[in-house]
């Protein structure tokens, strides 16, 4: 009787150990799994890192090659010839009453209640 309750217990060792094997076996594997992922996401995300500065170095030049034609030395050779002062005769100069006359006829804020923009017709 005494043998088969020692059997019983190595028996009942055997697999314990054999499962806790297993466990630990599928622990492992699990957590190797992972950290292949986590270095898969970290070369993508290095890639994409490198992808956004070549983006914002780009970007960077754009806004300085922007920034130069938009200087108004650049744009005066831009319309040199083409652009001139009107003559005398093409020039009228208004005043504050005129301004308000044409704006507002009846004498009430200039400025439209809705959006605090002047509002008017300049047409004659």
């Amino acid at each position: 009787m005494v043998k088969s309750k020692d059997r019983r217990f190595t028996r009942f060792g055997a697999v314990v150990s054999l499962l806790s094997l297993a466990v630990f076996g599928l622990f492992s594997l699990g957590v190797v799994w992972l950290r292949m992922e986590i270095s898969e996401d970290a070369s993508t995300c290095g890639r994409l890192e490198d992808e956004r500065e070549k983006v914002n170095r780009r970007l960077r030049a754009l806004r300085g090659q922007r920034s130069a034609s938009m200087r108004p030395t650049r744009l005066a050779g831009l319309v040199k010839g083409r652009l001139l002062m009107p003559s005398v005769s093409n020039q009228f100069y208004i005043t504050g009453g005129d301004m308000k006359r044409r704006l507002s006829p009846n004498d009430s804020s200039i400025a439209s209640p809705r959006s605090k923009t002047l509002a008017g017709n300049f047409v004659q």
